[in-house]
């Protein structure tokens, strides 16, 4: 399989030069260093100027990334744009809840103190939107953190890219970005239709229909954008937040549009710019049922932990919260965690529910999440969540079964010690009138049926992402796998529970996969993989995976060495059977 090493076709302006050459000092010329190697990667013709960055690269994952960030302290690294955090591995403001290793909380204090030191602002939240920062329709920004990405695209409209851990910083601190993808307003137009068929009208109201739908459209989707035709217009931001994080975890979504919801798409004309669906689907609620089902690892029966708040709780979902832990305050011995940021903290002090909260027996942590750190004061049991991001990772990342459900059936089922369902929530009432809106007929156009993987178009010859040589016998994923939450850098075990090939060892493989999908940390854990020698030995890709490659291009520039990443043509990627050997080389991807 002959390929080809793509050189890019990027022109930098004057001030880009001298940031590269290194004339405005060693840690700018770093970050330029690397988002220059990360444009030829995008295809980018060139960069263009961001209004703010929002940083993912703050999460302790290990050594690697407190090292990168501490390399760029050292070369006096500032940013140049407001820049907001990610959550942290600590609770600063509550340090006494950490419950890991003395140096775990101290690496991972360090590593938010060094992002701190290069100017960001110590916000702390994955959701910086909520209220310290809502850049404007069509604001260039370059965002971290899946769902923090997929909200300000597809919710406020602003323009990112599905940015990684280690490219964030560098973006903020060069002010620029590659110019293509998201950030260019013909890239937006939705591609497949979504539309919502004999969905009861009281579930649509529900919020424990988001995650459950973006859930399904993940996996249908891929890294297309999606449209979702009949949400109700009054459909709101906390539902598009849920919809978005899910979907963005069991997929790539970075933007959906939702046809008279989201402000790309008043109409549905509008939000494929004109443009035929290459796919239209029909969403059942037999399907969303069965997705429901997917996101319980557990069945009914004892809890030991609720935990809410990924994305971090708004103001609205306490407002919710309150009176219902108040009517059905936890068990003692359920331990029952809610996650916000400080923002979201300091209204509640005012309004003086902190107070109520705790006297109903509910922990309120900020800065951090449940799977970001250890704050569960149990090493095992069953966790419950509303949370459809806390669902789907929470058994790789924390090695906890799961159990999905509504805020009130998450506040019942601790209340009860097990769990509680609402049994009419999900069916339709007696003479309700399920929706089922078209409000444009393509019946007469091409309708084509969808993939399970979902994913963008597969290139015609084979291109290299990463150079570089390898030799390892193949592992062959049947589906995408997200590094955080799927694979253990320590040991290179593949960990999520969901995967067909969980407990597979990719360490010295050839990692052969269709594309990655969720977290934008899978950078993180690619870089620490590297550095304890648990990598793949190389990448081989149906689709581009700027994220995966954003990892290996960090790993090339802290220790001299990486996986190779490669993207093959649809013939080349069909060709290769598990565990046959395979090398690649200098322009070459050689079967045995």
């Amino acid at each position: 399989m002959e390929t080809k090493m793509s050189h890019g076709r990027l022109r930098l302006s004057g001030r880009d030069e001298a940031m590269l050459a290194g004339e405005m000092g060693e840690a700018t010329q770093m970050a330029m260093r690397i988002l220059v190697a990360m444009a030829s990667v995008y295809d980018a013709e060139s960069l263009l100027d961001i209004e703010s960055a929002h940083i993912d690269g703050c999460l302790y994952h290990g050594y690697s990334g407190l090292e990168f960030a501490e390399r760029l302290v050292a070369g006096g690294a500032r940013v140049a744009v407001p820049t907001t955090l990610n959550v942290g591995a600590m609770d600063l403001i509550q340090p006494e809840l950490f419950r890991g290793t003395e140096e775990f909380g101290q690496l991972a204090t360090r590593l938010m103190q060094a992002y701190e030191a290069m100017g960001c602002r110590p916000t702390f939240t994955c959701a910086p939107y909520q209220a310290m920062h809502r850049p404007p329709l069509g604001a260039q920004i370059a965002w971290a953190e899946s769902n923090a990405i997929v909200f300000a695209n597809s919710v406020l409209g602003a323009r990112t890219n599905r940015y990684g851990d280690f490219i964030d910083i560098c973006c903020a601190i060069t002010g620029r970005a590659p110019a293509v993808g998201l950030h260019l307003p013909e890239n937006r137009a939705g591609q497949i239709l979504f539309r919502l068929k004999d969905i009861p009208t009281h579930l649509l109201e529900q919020d424990v229909l988001f995650p459950v739908l973006g859930y399904w459209l993940g996996v249908q989707t891929g890294t297309k954008i999606p449209v979702i035709e009949g949400l109700l217009p009054h459909t709101t931001e906390d539902q598009l937040k849920a919809l978005g994080a899910t979907a963005a975890s069991s997929g790539g979504v970075a933007l959906f549009h939702a046809v008279g919801v989201t402000p790309e798409a008043p109409t549905l004309e509008a939000a494929f710019q004109g443009h035929t669906p290459e796919m239209i689907i029909e969403v059942t609620l037999e399907a969303l049922k069965e997705t429901r089902d997917i996101l319980s690892t557990a069945d009914g029966g004892p809890i030991d932990v609720v935990a809410l708040g990924s994305p971090h709780f708004s103001l609205e979902e306490f407002t919710q919260l309150l009176p219902l832990v108040e009517r059905f305050p936890p068990r003692p011995d359920i331990e029952f965690i809610v996650c916000t940021h400080r923002v979201i903290l300091a209204l509640l002090e005012r309004r003086g529910w902190v107070e109520r909260l705790r006297a109903a027996g509910i922990e309120i942590i900020v800065d951090t999440c449940v799977l970001g750190t250890p704050l569960l004061k149990t090493q095992d049991g069953v966790l419950m969540t509303s949370s459809g991001k806390f669902a789907h990772y929470s058994p790789g990342s924390i090695s906890r079964d799961v159990v999905y459900g509504s805020l009130e059936e998450c506040v019942r089922s601790a209340a009860a010690g097990e769990v509680w369902r609402n049994t009419g929530l999900w069916e339709i009432n007696g003479d309700e009138q399920a929706a089922s809106r078209q409000a444009t007929d393509w019946s007469t156009r091409e309708t084509l049926q969808a993939s399970s993987e979902g994913g963008s178009a597969t290139p015609d010859s084979d291109h290299i992402l990463v150079p570089g040589e390898a030799t390892g016998r193949a592992l062959v994923l049947d589906k995408p796998l997200s590094l955080w939450g799927g694979l253990d850098p320590v040991t290179g075990d593949i960990v999520e529970q969901r995967h067909p090939q969980r407990d597979q060892n990719v360490a010295g493989r050839v990692l052969v996969m269709p594309v990655g999908k969720g977290s934008s940390s899978s950078s993180s854990i690619l870089l620490e993989a590297v550095r304890r020698g648990t990598a793949p030995a190389a990448i081989l890709l149906a689709e581009p995976d700027a994220i995966l490659a954003l990892g290996a291009t960090v790993a090339r520039e802290l220790y001299g060495v990486a996986p190779p990443v490669v993207v093959l043509a649809r013939e080349s990627y069909n060709r290769i059977i598990d565990g046959e050997t395979i090398t690649v080389t200098a322009g070459e991807v050689i079967l045995a």
